[in-house]
């Protein structure tokens, strides 16, 4: 077997996990396991190319297709195709083009012949890709939410709850629109728990509406749009079949595989990474410091609480970054933080692979690297150092996986 440096290993580790959630794949091989003789399908996220392109691979009696993702994911190939309608929108701030995106998904299902047979592939940022606002919120005020959301350092079952309640369609909204169809959805989890509620927020699951965590600014804007959208137990809303094809466990337990297979001790390490990503990396760092060596996997998402003018970067490099500090000098350890979806924060990159040289490095060219974690700016830094890790489309999105190796 070819030796690997200690940054090969962590990013063949990386790209192997995406692999095995790898969007196409698991809708193929869901339908080719299944037998719902679907004839039209809808798929919306940033996986959601791919994910299509797995039902159509599965040569079913399909009719036609929606497509709603971001426009550098769609291909050319479904871009071309007649029986694909296209939709590009924005993320992670919903722009006019979401609320195109959300007219063109009501007029799609509205269109579709009573009793049909619809698949529906939702992959994370399905939330900010398609919109239907509630009645007096204007897109402006939807964006002045997604951008304080963003910024708050809420995890994603907390912005969620809040944009359910300025939306029609988020919450189960979308039932009241498809009672004339036979639906089921395969789901990318991109949420701790994989709740279908949560994920993509819940466009066709049933939710309560005002489980919320306080914010005094969103409950001010909130009081000010009249609205009456919440879901009554006397609609007579459809039984839709919900499967779970792809997780952040999933990807993790092949890192623990693959890494078994190169001859490496591997350890899958269950507790979620959630909270400030800067405290989480210095913890990480910590441990790490004391570890049995081999292989260490943690799997979740977290939070950054942006500056009012952040820097360049995202969780995954904050984290990576102030984990870089904490095991500044140590021999043999390296560690790579990256998101499944291949971008991390305002980058094109997913994140980044760190050793016990990195902060040193950092410092030695000038950097304040505790200054620049509180200005949101690791990205910057780790540019400089030539640390990012940036591997381009994944065709997935289950969260975020940190990998160590340690020598």
């Amino acid at each position: 077997m070819i030796e690997l440096t200690a940054r090969e290993l962590l990013i063949h580790l990386y790209q192997s996990a995406v692999d095995a959630v790898d969007g196409r794949h698991l809708v193929q091989q869901w339908c080719l396991d299944h037998a719902f003789p679907f004839t039209h399908c809808i798929a919306i996220g940033k996986a959601a190319a791919s994910m299509l392109q797995g039902a159509l691979d599965s040569r079913r009696m399909l009719q036609n297709a929606l497509l709603i993702t971001t426009s550098e994911n769609i291909p050319r190939t479904l871009r071309k195709d007649k029986h694909v309608k296209v939709q590009a929108s924005s993320h992670p701030v919903p722009d006019q083009s979401s609320l195109d995106a959300g007219a063109a998904l009501l007029s799609y299902v509205e269109n579709i012949p009573a009793g049909s047979d619809v698949l529906v592939l939702i992959s994370g940022g399905t939330s900010s890709l398609v919109e239907a606002p509630v009645n007096g919120c204007t897109l402006e005020q939807l964006q002045q939410v997604n951008l304080h959301l963003l910024a708050s350092g809420m995890d994603i079952h907390a912005i969620n709850a809040w944009r359910k309640r300025f939306s029609q369609i988020k919450g189960g909204g979308l039932l009241g629109r498809v009672q004339h169809l036979n639906i089921t959805q395969l789901l990318l989890s991109d949420v701790k728990g994989n709740d279908p509620a949560v994920i993509g927020s819940g466009l066709l699951v049933q939710s309560d509406k005002n489980e919320l965590i306080e914010d005094a600014a969103l409950e001010s804007l909130l009081s000010t749009i009249e609205s009456n959208t919440s879901v009554t137990a006397e609609q007579n809303y459809p039984s839709v079949d919900t499967f779970i094809i792809g997780s952040n466990e999933m990807a993790a337990q092949v890192v623990v595989e693959e890494a078994q297979r190169h001859g490496l001790e591997s350890y899958y390490h269950e507790e979620f990474l959630q909270g400030d990503a800067v405290e989480q990396g210095s913890m990480l760092g910590e441990y790490l410091i004391s570890a049995e060596p081999g292989v260490h996997v943690w799997g979740g998402e977290t939070t950054v609480q942006l500056p009012d003018r952040p820097g360049l970067g995202g969780r995954n490099q904050s984290l990576v970054l102030s984990l870089a500090t904490a095991i500044e000098g140590m021999d043999g350890l390296s560690v790579l933080a990256a998101g499944t979806d291949g971008i991390d924060g305002n980058t094109p990159c997913a994140g980044a692979v760190v050793s016990g040289n990195t902060a040193l490095q950092a410092r030695q060219m000038g950097f304040d690297v505790t200054a620049e974690l509180h200005k949101a700016n690791a990205g910057t830094v780790l540019m400089a150092v030539n640390e990012l890790f940036k591997p381009g489309p994944t065709n997935t999105n289950v969260m975020d996986l940190v990998i160590a190796y340690k020598q």
